[in-house]
């Protein structure tokens, strides 16, 4: 079941042009009479995206696409670290990803600028409410199908976590296509390593992917029914082990 969430006429896509034109001169938000500061829902967010599922996830229309390289989020809006040539993806720490949350569209103009992004990865460790797993993964897709609505490409981010995720964590997304996958720090224990698995197993049946892109390295046991399968499973370098090969040159 999609569920088509308002309308999307002409006058909300001047309007989008007109909330990321003023963010990006610095002037804060064009909702009329100054009501952004009373948005605590971020409802402009929600504008033009579609939901599915019993739980209504956002829908990300996905790629096929694999990256070159890959930059985080922190390292993409600083001028300093950028390289516009990089897909962004969103594997540290959540308050380096906050940012983009609260206010997406003072970002989006520079994240357009890369050839596309992964869809965020709010924590969702297995411990939490079911609530808060779920409102995590909820935000982080609707960054992805956002960032989609305004033009750019996503690749889906698919965050392990415990058995009752799965009732929803794979809703909205596209298949064969490239899912995104994020093993660092998170295959330190066996628990965690059948965790994975299990995700990789249910990413592989359910989804049909044609590549997953893996930040950090693609154990061959975790990742065995999708090599089976057929997929295309690519590890990239993460920044932890980048900086520290270069420390030991």
């Amino acid at each position: 079941m999609t569920v088509h969430f308002l309308a999307t006429p002409a006058t909300y896509r001047t309007q989008m042009q007109v909330t990321i034109a003023a963010h990006a001169a610095g002037k804060g938000s064009a909702m009329p009479g100054n009501l952004a500061k009373y948005d605590v829902f971020h409802s402009l967010y929600y504008h033009g995206i579609n939901y599915d599922g019993d739980f209504e996830m956002p829908v990300i229309h996905g790629t096929d696409e694999l990256p070159e390289r890959l930059i985080r989020f922190s390292d993409a809006k600083s001028r300093r670290r950028d390289d516009p040539g990089a897909w962004v993806v969103p594997y540290e720490f959540d308050v380096k990803l906050r940012p983009m949350w609260r206010n997406a569209y003072r970002y989006m103009e520079r994240m357009l600028e890369h050839p596309g992004i992964f869809s965020w990865d709010f924590s969702m460790y297995r411990l939490m409410p079911f609530g808060l797993q779920f409102w995590n993964c909820f935000r982080s897709r609707l960054i992805g199908a956002l960032y989609e609505r305004n033009g750019g490409k996503c690749i889906p981010n698919v965050r392990p976590s415990d058995s009752r995720s799965l009732r929803y964590a794979l809703d909205g997304l596209p298949t064969e296509a490239t899912v995104g996958m994020g093993t660092h720090g998170a295959i330190g224990t066996p628990e965690d390593r059948a965790v994975f698995k299990t995700y990789v197993d249910e990413v592989t049946k359910r989804l049909r992917p044609k590549n997953i892109a893996v930040y950090g390295d693609a154990p061959e046991d975790i990742f065995a029914t999708a090599l089976n399968a057929g997929v295309n499973v690519v590890p990239y370098p993460t920044n932890f082990s980048q900086t520290h090969s270069k420390k030991v040159v």
